[in-house]
């Protein structure tokens, strides 16, 4: 492979990344009238603020600056600002919480594609289709398909070589489930659209679940340290932080346990009414949960590259961090998460 070729495949890697992130935004594709703004990308950092991150090297580092003082840098418009304050206010840069967030704010991406996973994401994710795919396969066929393990596989049962096969088997998918032959190409697409973003979520919470237990570890370690215990303010502080991420980490459990719940009541009556209050319970939570788990996942990460393994660092390193980088923002993210369990009429679950 050629020097040019690595290149390639690397800057397609990294934006791939780039798609698949929940605390970072390229502006690549927002309609912004300077170019170089366009090469530039929103940040989430530790303490839930939002950057701009003009340009990076692994060199001479990272060149971040707040959405403000951006006009300080290069040659912008009104609107061009306007639109970065827009989205610097946004408290997550999933996918799925950008598609209603920017429809909100006005945005309209230049390339759609923009916001959808990259293949390698939808690839990776594909561990958790059979528990989405399996139950659709029962419903419509009466029984177990092994053939069958993603929503691409079932796709081809309707444009099978074998027309007659294929019609037989859309006429059977659509009287068992009341849709019309027409859109069920349309249903299967926006199921897997729907589905995909439960298991994002999901992922994205298992992934980063090792590190909180070690933090709740590391924390409660801390706090029964002498230097904390000799400090009120330090100690009720360790104390609040500890409370707060194991609230986030059992309240984001539940909501993901209350997705899979909707989606087994669909599963009972599988048609286009039940789909349509599916889709639309799911959908208006992606942008409650992206902004909980963004803080959550930025949060652990940044102490899991400064603390790797729980030797590291003395009590006093340890209390600063906690105080400084860790505990702001805290209190928006219970606070988002507090008011998404309200909306879903989930029992109140204490901090």
């Amino acid at each position: 492979m050629s020097k040019k070729e690595k290149n390639n495949q690397q800057s397609e890697q990294e934006r791939n990344a780039d798609k698949d992130a929940i605390d970072r935004l390229p502006l690549a594709n927002i309609p912004l009238a300077s170019n170089t703004l366009k090469g530039a990308k929103l940040i989430k950092n530790a303490r839930m603020e939002t950057t701009i991150e003009i340009y990076s090297d692994p060199l001479s580092g990272s060149l971040q600056v707040a959405p403000e003082a951006i006009k300080d840098f290069m040659k912008t418009t009104p609107r061009d600002q306007e639109i970065i304050d827009s989205l610097a206010g946004l408290h997550s840069f999933d996918v799925y919480s950008l598609r209603s967030s920017l429809k909100k704010l006005g945005v309209e991406v230049e390339n759609e594609d923009a916001l959808n996973l990259s293949d390698d994401m939808k690839e990776g994710l594909s561990i958790y289709s059979m528990e989405f795919i399996q139950p659709l396969v029962e419903k419509i066929f009466g029984k177990d398909r092994e053939d069958l393990q993603s929503v691409s596989s079932l796709q081809k049962l309707f444009s099978s070589k074998d027309i007659d096969q294929a019609k037989k088997n859309l006429k059977t998918m659509a009287e068992n489930t009341g849709i019309p032959l027409a859109e069920i190409p349309a249903f299967l697409e926006e199921y897997s659209d729907v589905f995909l973003s439960v298991a994002y979520y999901r992922y994205g919470f298992e992934s980063v679940g090792p590190d909180v237990d070690r933090f709740l570890f590391w924390l409660h370690e801390l706090r029964s340290r002498r230097d904390t215990a000799a400090s009120p303010q330090a100690a009720a502080e360790c104390k609040e932080v500890e409370e707060t991420v194991r609230f986030l980490g059992n309240s984001i459990r539940e909501r993901l346990a209350q997705f899979q719940y909707v989606f087994e009541t669909f599963w009972k009556d599988i048609n286009a009414a039940t789909f349509k209050q599916m889709r639309q319970q799911i959908e208006e939570n992606h942008a409650s949960m992206g902004s909980v788990l963004c803080g959550l996942i930025v949060k652990m990460h940044l102490w899991k590259k400064e603390f790797p393994d729980n030797d590291v660092g003395g009590p006093l390193k340890r209390l600063k961090f906690v105080m400084t980088e860790l505990k702001p923002g805290l209190d928006t993210l219970k606070k988002l998460e507090i008011q998404a369990r309200e909306r879903l009429g989930m029992k109140k679950l204490t901090p």
